[in-house]
Parts: C-alpha cells; sequence; structure tokens
C-alpha cells in the first residue's frame, strides 16, 4: 500500500512539471524586497503581494487559506490548527548589480529557473505547494493536518515572527498566532539542521566627526562596493558579494577602501585610529583579538562580518553582522567589543538583537526519522547539522531546518550573470532524480 503510494506521488509530480516551473516563473516576477511599511502591508507592497499570491494559489485549489495579518499566511490540506507546518518566506533580498537579463522575469534554462529568489525561497513554496495538491488530488488520508506558511520578512531580521513595536500589521506571528505542532524550515540543506547561532547587527560610529571626508560602503545597490569621496578625489573598491555568515578570511571591500584610506597619510592622523579599527572589524572575522571567540560544541564559531559603511551626517558608521554561539553571551560580546572600540575614538552606537542561540536535542526521534529519509532518498550519508545563519527555526517551537538548497546547482553558465541563491533547479525537485 506505501509502495503504491509513493509511485502514484512520482508520477503525479512528473506530469505537473511544466506547471510547477510556471507557477515558480510566476513568483519570481513578483519583487518581493523589503520596503516602506504600508497599511496591511507591513513589509512593503512587494513581500505583500506575494502572501496575496499565495492566497490567491491556495483558494482556487480549495485549500485552507488564512492570513494571520502580521505578514504571515497558510494554507492547510484541512480545516482547524495545522499539526505540521512547511515554513518558506516569500521575500527576497535587493538584487544587486551585474545581471545580464532582468532578475524579475525569470527563464527556464536546460531544466533550471534563474532569477531572483528561485532557489531562496520561491521554488521551495511552488514545489511545497504541488505536493500538498498532489496528496488532495489524490486522495491521500493524512492523520495530521499539514499548511504550508509562508512569511515576508525572513531576509531583513525576521520581524514578521518577533514583530514591530507600535506597528499593529506587525505583531509578529510568535507573539499573537499558535504555531503548529512540528515545523520544518524548507530554508537550508539536507538531511536536517538542529541549531543555529544567535544574530546581532552592531552598528560603530567615530566620536568626532570626519571633516572633508564620505565614505559608504555595502549600499543595498551594490553590496559588494565601498566608496570613499574626499577632496575632489573618489576611491572605489569591490568584493564578491558573500553570504554574512560566511565572512572571507581576508577581509572585504570595506577592507580594501581601509587599505587605500591609510596609506601615504590620504587621511588625517585624527581620523585614521577610526579607519584602523574599521579595518580590523573586517578581517577579525572571528573575533580573537576582541576576546569574543570561544570553543563550541554543536554550534559553529563566532563569525564577524563587516557589512556596510554609511554617513550619519559627517560621523561614518559601521555596522556588521555578528553571529555567536551558545557558549558566550550577547552582553559579553557587546561589553568587550564596546571597550575596544572605545580605544580607538569609535563608539557601539546601536544594537538589533535579532535572535538567541538555540540547540535542539539532536538524539530526538523525529529528528533521526527525518534524517534517515533524507539520507535514503538523497542516497547521501550526510549527517545533522547546525548553522550560522537565520531561518524561522530560530523562533518556532519544535521547528527543524529540512532541505533543499543542497539539491540546487550553484551555477549554469558563465554567460549567465547569477547569485548563487537564484537558481532553481527544477529537475532535481521532480523526484530528486538524475537529468
Amino acid at each position: 500500500m506505501y509502495t503504491d503510494q509513493i509511485e502514484r506521488i512520482d508520477r503525479a509530480i512528473e506530469a505537473l512539471r511544466e506547471t510547477l516551473t510556471q507557477d515558480i516563473i510566476k513568483l519570481v516576477g513578483i519583487k518581493s524586497v523589503k520596503g516602506p511599511s504600508e497599511p496591511g502591508a507591513p513589509f512593503g507592497r512587494g513581500p505583500r503581494d506575494v502572501l496575496d499570491a499565495v492566497l490567491e494559489m491556495g483558494n482556487s485549489e480549495g485549500f485552507f487559506a488564512v492570513d494571520y495579518n502580521v505578514g504571515v499566511v497558510s494554507l492547510a490540506l484541512k480545516d482547524g490548527q495545522p499539526d505540521l507546518g512547511i515554513w518558506i518566506h516569500g521575500d527576497v533580498m535587493p538584487e544587486g548589480q551585474g545581471w545580464n537579463f532582468d532578475p524579475y522575469r525569470a527563464i527556464e534554462y536546460k531544466g533550471r529557473v534563474v532569477g531572483r529568489g528561485s532557489a531562496d525561497n520561491k521554488g521551495q513554496l511552488g514545489a511545497m505547494f504541488h505536493l500538498l495538491k498532489i496528496f488532495k488530488e489524490l486522495g491521500i488520508s493524512l492523520k495530521y493536518n499539514p499548511a504550508i506558511y509562508v512569511g515576508s520578512d525572513e531576509e531583513s531580521g525576521m520581524y514578521d515572527m518577533q514583530g514591530v513595536p507600535g506597528n499593529d500589521d506587525a505583531r509578529g506571528f510568535c507573539n499573537v498566532c499558535t504555531p503548529p505542532r512540528l515545523s520544518l524550515v524548507a530554508d537550508s540543506s539536507f538531511p536536517v539542521g538542529y541549531g543555529g547561532n544567535g544574530t546581532m547587527l552592531m552598528t560603530f560610529s567615530a566620536q568626532k566627526p570626519f571633516q572633508g571626508i564620505s565614505i559608504l560602503a555595502g549600499q543595498n545597490e551594490d553590496p559588494g562596493k565601498a566608496k570613499a569621496t574626499f577632496y575632489g578625489k573618489t576611491i572605489v573598491t569591490h568584493s564578491p558579494i558573500r553570504h554574512p555568515s560566511k565572512p572571507d578570511p581576508n577581509g572585504n571591500m570595506i577592507t580594501k577602501l581601509m587599505e587605500r584610506l591609510l596609506e601615504d597619510d590620504i587621511v588625517p592622523t585624527e581620523q585614521r585610529s577610526v579607519l584602523e579599527f574599521f579595518k580590523r572589524l573586517s578581517l577579525d572575522i572571528h573575533g580573537d583579538s576582541f576576546g569574543i571567540h570561544v570553543e563550541t560544541k554543536d554550534l559553529k564559531p563566532v563569525t564577524v562580518f563587516a557589512q556596510r559603511i554609511d554617513m550619519r551626517g559627517d560621523i561614518p558608521e559601521l555596522t556588521i553582522s555578528l553571529r555567536y554561539p551558545i557558549e558566550i553571551t550577547a552582553e559579553e560580546v557587546i561589553e568587550k567589543m564596546g571597550k575596544e572600540a572605545a580605544l580607538y575614538g569609535v563608539s557601539l552606537s546601536k544594537i538589533e538583537r535579532q535572535r538567541k542561540p538555540y540547540v535542539l536535542d539532536r538524539n530526538w526521534p523525529v529528528l533521526q526519522k527525518l534524517k534517515e529519509i533524507a539520507q535514503d532518498i538523497t542516497k547521501e550519508e550526510k549527517e545533522p547539522y547546525t548553522i550560522s545563519g537565520g531561518t524561522y527555526a530560530h523562533w518556532l517551537p519544535n521547528a527543524l531546518i529540512y532541505g533543499t538548497d543542497a539539491m540546487c546547482l550553484q551555477r549554469i553558465s558563465r554567460q549567465i550573470a547569477v547569485k548563487h541563491t537564484d537558481l532553481m533547479n527544477v529537475c532535481h525537485w521532480i523526484g530528486c532524480k538524475e537529468q
């Protein structure tokens, strides 16, 4: 009986390939970058449009669709409170520069959908929607009530989970809604993830204004670029775009710009210490010189990623993304880094605690069963893992990370300029079969 159902599902998956492809292309076509808050759209019009598209898809197929009015919607197979939640996000990061085509007009190329967000996370959205649809159409009876949950602020702080004080449209799913008993977050890799580092955004500001010099780096429109303008001159540096959880030990565009400004006495002596500190932050990716590097058991070590520089009037401000394990507290990190900054004429001016570290029991029977299933399907003997990046699993009870980036190829051609998170291999979705 079980084998027969699997075979029926496999045949149905094969038959929907073209429909799945077109649905992913449609979702990618929605530019769901975070924007100004609007009534009913707390994270901007684009992310809201994705949620509306999901609700429309669900209603058209007879799913039980719910808008929680916090920037999260769900599609359930049955009426009532879902038992199993499959979590996906519909928002994307800004597309940046270097595309050879419109990133929001996705194309299919050799069995792959190429466009902004196709692998993070709209391909997963299309695939999970059609999987529930197959269950419904084949009349497969389940003991539990599965649902797809779609958020709209995963890429920019997960305020759809934790809430925005004073915004009634962004009260936070975890604050006002009942989560499912078990959640699977389809936003990483197989076999299964059971923990993640905590994350803070920390902003360091020069204590005195910079006269005659302006510095910008890591801006949304070009996150791999740094630029300094001073006394009629301009210096521009670049570096490859990297995920904040994986900083380059050799530095990035901020490192290069600081080195250029520090050479040949380009800047006044009183400003050099600030630039030295900014350079240090961009190179010390594990916080060794700040005394925050600690040994860890399950989670990844501390990582420091120099993300962007802004000007607040004449004051340059460097923002870092810092990830930390459970073996050190946020308070310890803040104290040690703040003291070091003061020695360079820099203040720790802003702290945004995005999420705390967490670790689930690696021997949890549910986790072990999911590992067995993943290993059986992928034919890879990989073990459960933890991540330094962030997913909705940080916020939800009994939540595990389950797939699916490892099934996506990162590049298709040197002739097509795409980011590695924007390639969705449709063929791999179709039963994980070889092309």
